[in-house]
């Protein structure tokens, strides 16, 4: 699966760009065993001398992008709130091995896996650079339910620095 999407926006106030590419990728590693790797890259800009909306910002951490860190904590921290700003650019890598569930036969729709994620938010002209990224592991169960797909994880911060907000255990309902 790739997806890639490109907003330009010349007419408005806020004049700038913002540009994502994800893609994922499943491989049966044998009949019981499924390797999921998922990347995503996201970059945004101002245009024409003007500064890159801040409501337009990315956001990392969390289940669906960086587990075991708080959601939409990575990134850039208001001194006098604690809140993360967000930001211009964003990168995300995810790792998962899928195993069914003991018990569950042939049945797909419910599944426990091991991760592996990294990523970070970061300003727009500020440097991608890799020694701030943040990573994590762990393990998680998948259900493919009646009411829609439930996923929880637990997840160990593997290099937090001081002032990140963690959150070992989460909870994800209907993506």
């Amino acid at each position: 699966y790739q997806r890639a999407n490109l907003e330009i926006d010349l007419i408005g106030d806020a004049k700038y760009y913002r540009a994502i590419y994800e893609h994922q990728w499943y491989r049966p590693l044998t009949r019981w065993m499924t390797l999921a790797l998922k990347g995503e890259l996201d970059i945004g800009g101002g245009l024409k001398g003007h500064a890159y909306p801040v409501f337009k910002n990315f956001y990392g951490g969390g289940i669906g992008s960086v587990r075991g860190y708080e959601s939409s904590s990575l990134g850039l921290v208001d001194p006098y709130t604690l809140d993360a700003l967000g930001g211009a650019r964003r990168v995300i890598g995810n790792a998962e091995l899928q195993f069914p569930f003991p018990g569950s036969g042939t049945d797909r729709s419910l599944r426990w896996f091991t991760f592996a994620d990294t990523g970070q938010v970061y300003q727009e002209g500020q440097r991608m650079r890799l020694d701030q990224l943040r990573y994590s592991a762990g393990i998680g169960l998948s259900w493919i339910s009646p009411v829609g797909p439930l996923k929880l994880s637990y997840a160990k911060p593997l290099n937090a620095k001081p002032g990140d907000r963690l959150e070992r255990f989460q909870f994800q309902m209907g993506t």
